[in-house]
């Protein structure tokens, strides 16, 4: 498998993505400097590259010249740590794929993982559907499983899961996020709970119509008491399940709302 490129003269923050990517199963590759970067490139083409701007030669946007007059199709993503309104036009302009705040890494790690995983499908794979999982704890075994066993489980039939442990953090990712196709999150929150987000998701749209995306918000919870789900179905939630999970169930759930109605019926 190719490797991922990161090119950062930061070595704590590369290691640290580094790290996320590798217990992923991403083998990946770290240079410090422009040059660096263009060793790395020239001896093995990368599955995609991840750039600081601001290197000890050089800057992450003359990388992506040369990255570009080589290959216009390869994903180049720029994480930086100041205001994307100094460099993000110029970087589009030269062909960037991706722009990124480097202080926020678990938001750039998800979405190297993202990226790792599209590009070793291919970014033409019909399955590929990113959902929001918020759960206040994603190492505990409430929903009988852990987030990360959920989340292998639905990686292998093309369901990419990005976490959230608040309230606030999943309202921000649905803003910023706009391939979030689906939400599945919990009845109680640190600062909330699976409610309030269904009705702060309404207010957005509600607001801002349609620029903000709406999406199908299921409930997957260990709770069975019957009149929280009452109060849930009568809110109108799409869906409610309560554990013990059954991944190829819900998975047939998530295709029924996200999925065209053709795709639907072929894997039935």
């Amino acid at each position: 498998m190719r490797k991922i490129l990161l090119v950062d003269d930061n070595s704590a923050i590369a290691q640290e993505l580094a790290k996320l990517l590798k217990r992923r199963g991403y083998g990946v590759q770290i240079a410090a400097t422009v040059a660096g970067a263009k060793e790395v490139i020239e001896k093995e083409s990368p599955l995609f590259i991840c750039s600081d701007l601001d290197l000890p030669d050089g800057s992450g946007l003359e990388l992506l010249d040369m990255v570009r007059a080589a290959d216009a199709d390869i994903p180049f993503l720029i994480a930086y740590c100041h205001d994307p309104s100094h460099y993000e036009a110029e970087a589009v302009r030269r062909g960037v794929t991706l722009c990124l705040d480097k202080t926020r890494i678990n938001f750039v790690a998800d979405k190297l993982i993202e990226y790792a995983y599209r590009q070793s499908c291919g970014e033409a794979q019909p399955d590929f559907h990113k959902l929001l999982y918020v759960h206040a704890d994603t190492a505990d075994t409430s929903n009988g499983l852990r987030s990360g066993v959920l989340s292998a489980a639905m990686l292998q039939k093309g369901f990419y899961i990005v976490t959230a442990e608040t309230l606030v953090g999943a309202n921000d990712l649905l803003l910023e996020d706009d391939n979030i196709e689906l939400i599945l999150c919990d009845t109680t929150l640190p600062d909330g709970s699976g409610l309030d987000l269904l009705h702060s998701q309404r207010n957005l749209a509600e607001r801002y119509g349609t620029l903000v995306k709406s999406r199908p918000l299921f409930i997957l919870t260990d709770s069975r008491d019957l009149a929280t789900e009452y109060q849930y179905r009568q809110e109108g939630v799409n869906d409610y399940l309560t554990s013990p999970v059954n991944i190829p169930e819900l998975i047939r759930r998530i295709r029924y709302f996200i999925a065209p109605q053709e795709q639907i019926q072929a894997a039935e």
